[in-house]
């Protein structure tokens, strides 16, 4: 689809959305539950704008697994309605919400209806994100809600989504960043910095984070974890799930996937990258980067050699 023509719809939120990824391609990099023949993912950065990544999903029946990002995720519904686990509740999505996912958000995107539904995303790095940013000043922003209707606004993303599909110019993709961030911040940012709802002891799950940081790549037991907090190991599990979202398992599987994805954007092998992390063996690590992210770790390197 031509950015342009697309602009002449009255509708751009239709079934027919640009195809940017073939059936079979999909279908070769999801071993463990493959797609349906018309659904397809992408995960890619243009070639003049590599602080951005770029992800567009369609899937009818597919489930990710309840995860966070640890940079903001702006994006919209172009097709379908979708359901998704947020800030402690379920939400059933339709075609034009736009999605404002503040880092560490918990989500975990699922079909509503039998059609299923497609979506475009952009993750942003911190130092584009602090060049486009009000004052240059990211660090404090955060988004007041998930998710949005707001037509103009998903009109843009959209737009912009799919000229990054084709050629074009730094200036041009970062004056259309420019204005979605000038109506982001108007909008839906609250420049005050904002505390979890619920904080059973902040130092105590603070420390647990750092520690997991440092010793991702371990065989850790909650023991361990649960010893560098006032608590034991039951109610140490309770407090951090509770203030992080996820079990400090979950945590520490997205910590290495995260890792993982590094080391394979700068051409670290698979089969080393999952042993360095800790992973039991490659499919292991490849079952855990695939409910996160959508796509493979082996179509991610492709992406990345590209």
């Amino acid at each position: 689809m031509d950015p342009d023509s697309s602009a002449k719809s009255s509708v751009f939120f239709s079934s027919s959305h640009p195809v940017v990824s073939s059936a079979s391609e999909i279908l070769r990099d999801h071993e463990e539950e493959p797609l349906q023949k018309e659904d397809h993912a992408k995960l890619w950065r243009h070639t003049s704008l590599r602080e951005v990544e770029l992800f567009h999903g369609s899937y009818r029946k597919y489930q990710f697994a309840k995860h966070f990002h640890r940079i903001p995720a702006i994006g919209v519904i172009d097709r379908g309605s979708m359901r998704t686990f947020c800030r402690r509740e379920e939400h059933v999505l339709g075609s034009g919400t736009v999605l404002l996912l503040n880092p560490g958000e918990i989500h975990a995107p699922a079909p509503a209806g039998e059609s299923g539904w497609s979506f475009r995303m952009f993750y942003l790095s911190p130092s584009f994100l602090t060049a486009l940013s009000p004052g240059n000043r990211p660090d404090v922003a955060t988004f007041k809600r998930a998710f949005v209707q707001d037509r103009e606004l998903a009109n843009k993303l959209f737009h912009l989504h799919v000229a990054l599909e084709s050629k074009g110019q730094r200036l041009e993709f970062e004056s259309s960043f420019a204005s979605i961030f000038h109506d982001l911040a108007d909008r839906y940012v609250d420049r005050k910095p904002t505390d979890l709802d619920v904080r059973a002891d902040a130092t105590a799950v603070d420390t647990a984070l750092q520690y997991l940081e440092a010793n991702c790549h371990r065989n850790l037991s909650l023991e361990e974890l649960s010893q560098h907090s006032p608590y034991g190991v039951s109610h140490f599990t309770r407090v951090f799930q509770k203030t992080v979202g996820l079990t400090p398992h979950a945590y520490l599987l997205q910590l290495r996937v995260e890792r993982a994805k590094s080391l394979v954007h700068s051409g670290v092998p698979l089969s080393d990258a999952s042993g360095a992390l800790g992973f039991v063996d490659q499919s292991h690590l490849t079952r855990h980067f695939k409910r996160i992210f959508g796509v493979t770790p082996g179509q991610y390197a492709r992406a990345a050699q590209a």
